[in-house]
């Protein structure tokens, strides 16, 4: 069965014109057959537009770490910083309720199924000694969480929690690291201890790699992940299997779209 999905968009971060172009190209006919990669608003200069053409449209995607901070500010679980964000007018827009509701939906890990194959969608990566069961293990008990109690979860989600999970055996860390994984990871050692620091290609620590230059089991199970996050790297893992979205439309780059069913990428330049 052939999945309704047809294309993953890369993170639009509020670049609402890109949006709109990128759509005219992959969905002219307004099918809705898109999925994003998380990351949908903030740093761009239209935040707003893209959370009601979101909201009207019923636009599905996973969770990245800028759409947390939304809904954390929100939510009241975190102070609005009007000189690191640009989300003050989605937060004048009255519509805080409904953008909750709509965004506490979207999981943290994602499978799309097309034509008997598989594809994982995440914002920032996995654990290469994951199987697919434990990357919807860890999605499920986040989720779980997240919406049974919103505002704990999201006073309680910022942490630098880079320690491999087998050595927490506190819940609260363990929720933490697992966030950091889904919407922050980049760099990972052997042991699973991410570098959360370091935004460049390049880790300067010993021993620390990018999360995808690993083997990964989960490719065990499906046929292609999909990731964004990493502007730094223009969507670059040399893995055949392991694709990048993120080409920096928010820092003057593009915003891309690639199909699930055949690799293809189609960009739009940034407007800025």
């Amino acid at each position: 069965m052939r999945s309704k999905f047809k294309f993953v968009i890369g993170d639009i971060q509020g670049c609402y014109k890109e949006f709109k172009a990128l759509l005219k190209l992959i969905d002219p006919k307004k099918e809705n057959k898109v999925f994003c990669v998380g990351d949908l608003v903030n740093r761009g200069p239209d935040s707003e537009k893209v959370v009601d053409f979101i909201l009207e449209n019923n636009i599905k995607s996973v969770l990245g770490n800028h759409d947390l901070h939304m809904l954390a500010i929100l939510i009241g679980a975190k102070k609005h910083n009007k000189k690191k964000d640009t989300l003050q007018k989605v937060i004048s827009k009255n519509k805080s309720l409904d953008i909750i509701d709509h965004f506490l939906k979207y999981p943290f890990a994602k499978v799309l199924s097309n034509d008997n194959k598989k594809t994982l969608v995440v914002h920032a990566g996995i654990l290469p000694n994951w199987k697919l069961s434990d990357v919807q293990s860890a999605n499920d008990e986040l989720v779980a969480e997240l919406r049974s109690d919103p505002e704990k979860f999201l006073t309680t989600m910022y942490s630098d929690r880079g320690k491999a999970i087998s050595k927490s055996t506190n819940k609260l860390n363990r929720r933490r690291y697992l966030v950091n994984v889904f919407t922050r990871m980049r760099f990972i050692t052997p042991q699973n201890k991410l570098d959360l620091k370091t935004k460049l290609k390049k880790s300067t620590k010993e021993s620390y790699l990018p999360w995808f230059e690993y083997d990964h089991k989960t490719l065990n199970d499906v046929d292609g992940i999909i990731f964004g996050h990493w502007a730094a790297i223009n969507g670059v893992t040399n893995h055949n299997k392991i694709k990048g979205v993120d080409l920096g439309c928010v820092w003057g780059g593009s915003l891309a779209a690639i199909n699930i069913y055949d690799k293809s990428i189609i960009t739009v330049e940034s407007r800025k």
